[in-house]
């Protein structure tokens, strides 16, 4: 008698579904953020997989005939779901790379926080604009595009069927790009401000050597600097939903590629 309905078949499609589940979910970051607890998270991976279950693409899945056919098939479904799940990480780096360059740019350097994605130090205000991103991600409905994207990838690369060809490396290559794009597009209203009051303040003191610029300049950076990241806020979250907007064309995408 086979436990809950389920035959061996069954219970081995199902794990196939949790294999490229869970690695686009541990991937995202508001999925697979270590502050929600680790337990929390694989109930709901098996939670999406068991819901994906009845769809039409599940009764194609046929079980390997070999153990080396199997170890390559998980390995695809993890490729696939990793795939996926950098293609929306690599924006929110984008978003911490420009919180790092204002705080260079303002003076906090050496003012940096622990990231638990990523168990390094980044910038605070690199973590700031990352969690502002996060807030941003989901007022738009950005975790609803990726859990459609995770059905639709299904229905686009079968179960095994994935083809890891060299087109994946330049469109990797042109989203790595992006980072920088963006990240400079985020941090340019801060940046020419503060680079403006660089220069002011350089001709201050060749104009008034008495006056010690560092002084009155490293606050100066700092107060401007705030006030700039507060005022470039409606900019911020236009130029972030526009790029999460074509978030969804990336998606398909990789997905196109991987179908061969």
């Amino acid at each position: 008698m086979e436990p809950l309905g389920f035959t061996l078949n069954d219970i081995y499609r199902l794990l196939l579904l949790m294999f490229r589940t869970g690695a686009l979910l541990m991937t995202v970051p508001v999925f697979g953020h270590v502050s929600i607890p680790r337990t929390l998270r694989v109930l709901f991976i098996i939670l999406i997989a068991v819901m994906l279950f009845p769809s039409s693409f599940v009764t194609s899945i046929q079980p390997p005939p070999t153990m080396a056919h199997l170890t390559l098939v998980i390995l695809s479904e993890l490729g696939i779901g990793f795939l996926m799940g950098f293609t929306v990480v690599i924006i929110f780096s984008a978003v911490q790379f420009a919180g790092h360059i204002i705080g260079l740019q303002m003076g906090l350097a050496v003012a940096n926080v622990i990231d638990p994605m990523s168990a390094g130090q980044i910038s605070i205000i690199g973590q700031f604009y990352y969690l502002l991103s996060l807030l941003i991600f989901l007022v738009i409905n950005g975790h609803h595009l990726v859990i459609n994207a995770l059905v639709r990838s299904f229905e686009i690369v079968p179960v095994g069927g994935a083809v890891f060809s060299a087109g994946l490396q330049g469109f990797f290559v042109d989203l790595s790009f992006m980072v920088f794009v963006v990240g400079i597009k985020l941090a340019a209203p801060v940046i020419i401000t503060l680079y403006i009051i660089n220069t002011v303040l350089g001709i201050v003191a060749r104009t008034v050597p008495q006056m010690n610029v560092f002084i009155v300049g490293f606050p100066l950076a700092i107060g401007v600097g705030l006030a700039f990241i507060g005022l470039s806020f409606p900019f911020f979250y236009l130029l972030l939903n526009k790029v999460f907007g074509g978030l969804e064309n990336d998606l398909a995408t990789i997905l196109g590629i991987l179908r061969g």
